[in-house]
């Protein structure tokens, strides 16, 4: 959900609410739909993917679909700013994959996208946005609470998402 609403905002900051709307589809509708229907084909445990087996498959599968609509925005002419944010969602997708493929350590998805995505808009707009980072610590405060994750899974994924986003951005843009 983060990711559709937050990439719908970026759209509409960049004078492209339609681009916005292709990225939240890509980003966030689509991978949706894919780990819905792993969940009902039985090989996602559920719509969170909190089994760390589960992100084996689904990472790249989220990758593939971005790659793709990275294509198409560069193919299309897509402002430069939401190229650069396709780009830095991407990074962050790649690191997240590293720590869970590589280190065999679930870090908190929610938490890196939250404080990723905030900062993309403080980049793309108004640092202002940055005011909204304390959801993302209301975030990884509930997938403490629901048992997903640990403190530390939590704060790593924040700044994972954060950084990664932040540097993509910058050299992308």
């Amino acid at each position: 959900m983060i990711n559709i609403v937050t990439s719908v905002i970026a759209g509409f900051l960049v004078d492209a609410p339609r681009w916005g709307l292709f990225i939240a589809t890509i980003s966030g509708v689509l991978p949706m739909i894919v780990i819905l229907l792993g969940v009902r084909r039985g090989i996602a445990s559920d719509h969170h993917v909190t089994e760390i087996r589960d992100r084996h498959w689904v990472i790249p599968a989220i990758l593939a679909i971005v790659c793709v609509g990275l294509a198409i925005e560069i193919a299309r002419g897509a402002p430069r700013e939401l190229i650069a944010w396709t780009i830095a969602a991407l990074v962050v997708l790649v690191g997240i994959g590293i720590v869970t493929v590589v280190g065999g350590w679930k870090v908190s998805v929610h938490t890196a996208v939250g404080a990723g995505t905030t900062v993309l808009l403080a980049m793309i707009s108004s640092l202002w946005f940055l005011l909204a980072l304390p959801l993302t610590a209301l975030v990884g405060w509930s997938r403490v609470w629901l048992g997903d994750h640990t403190r530390a899974q939590v704060i790593v994924g924040a700044f994972l998402g954060a950084a990664l986003a932040a540097a993509a951005y910058q050299l992308a843009a």
